[in-house]
């Protein structure tokens, strides 16, 4: 993928260019789409900067997602006004997440880091 850039990055492109680096493209994601990988079983679906969705396995996950409804929940995440100790919960099921963390609105995937910055970093 790296050729391609080098190759084409920055240029205005012919149309034999642009056909040979879509192609190109186009091969690369066929390539990532038949990989194989696994996650845990563990998810984090973040929404308006807070929880959306989550389903977390250990028992620590657990206690932590209890503790957090218990702290008062709204049905949706726009409407949902996570205290400090919510938030705090957040970041710690973030930390236990074995599976994926992803954003509701682009799809994204988040890293750990990441997902924490758009928590702490979210203004409503």
């Amino acid at each position: 993928m790296s050729d391609v850039i080098e190759k084409y990055g920055g240029r205005i492109l012919t149309t034999d260019e642009y056909a040979e680096a879509g192609n190109a493209l186009n091969e690369a994601i066929k390539e990532l789409e038949g990989a194989s990988f696994e996650t845990g079983k563990d998810y984090i679906l973040l929404k308006w900067g807070t929880l959306k969705g989550w389903d977390l396995h250990s028992k620590k996950g657990k206690k932590l997602s209890d503790e957090y409804i218990s702290l008062g929940r709204s049905m949706g995440a726009m409407s949902q006004k996570d205290t400090e100790r919510q938030r705090d919960i957040i970041l710690e099921m973030v930390d236990e997440c074995d599976g994926s963390i992803q954003s509701d609105w682009s799809g994204e995937y988040f890293t750990k880091k990441a997902a924490k910055s758009y928590i702490l970093d979210y203004k409503d």
